[in-house]
């Protein structure tokens, strides 16, 4: 009777584990699908998000371009600094809207746009070797270039930027 009681009870429990491993077995493939569903969602929404910041950035590179020509009133000669601009920040530690952003602001101070390209590559090698702020110098430069003198102003923010102005000049005159 008890051999009786114990193989009922053993059927019992065999029932209990294969009930379990069956459970098991759809909450592994419920897990799966789950699993399989989140990475089709987050893959369509990473691919989403890619094709939103593309359209930004094509949109951004489209203003730049355009306020660059604004401000020449030249369309060609604005495309074509445009793409040298775009050209040299692959190797340059500033990124095309840095470049882009310093060439407006010297734009601004009338500088000519047969040397526009060079002044702002002139400018963001002194920065990047200097480890000072671009638009710092920009200013400078452009204060120089709008007043047509060299001010004592101006000899101090170049000073202070790390650029020896005063010897500079003492050695070219």
């Amino acid at each position: 009777r008890e051999l009786e009681q114990v193989k009922s009870k053993e059927d019992q429990i065999n029932k209990t584990g294969l009930s379990l491993v069956d459970t098991n077995q759809r909450s592994s493939r419920s897990f799966s699908e789950l699993a399989q569903i989140a990475g089709a969602y987050f893959s369509v929404y990473a691919i989403k998000n890619f094709a939103l910041e593309m359209a930004n950035v094509t949109g951004e590179f489209d203003l730049q371009r355009r306020s660059l020509q604004a401000l020449l009133q030249d369309r060609q000669a604005a495309d074509a600094i445009f793409e040298k601009i775009k050209a040299t920040a692959v190797q340059s530690p500033f990124s095309v809207m840095q470049l882009t952003s310093a060439t407006k602001q010297l734009a601004a101070y009338r500088i000519e746009a047969d040397n526009l390209f060079d002044t702002t590559m002139m400018l963001s090698d002194i920065s990047a070797g200097l480890g000072v702020e671009m638009e710092r110098l920009i200013l400078a430069f452009g204060q120089v270039k709008a007043a047509t003198v060299l001010r004592g102003q101006e000899v101090r923010q170049f000073t202070e930027s790390g650029i020896p102005i005063i010897s500079l000049l003492a050695d070219k005159f």
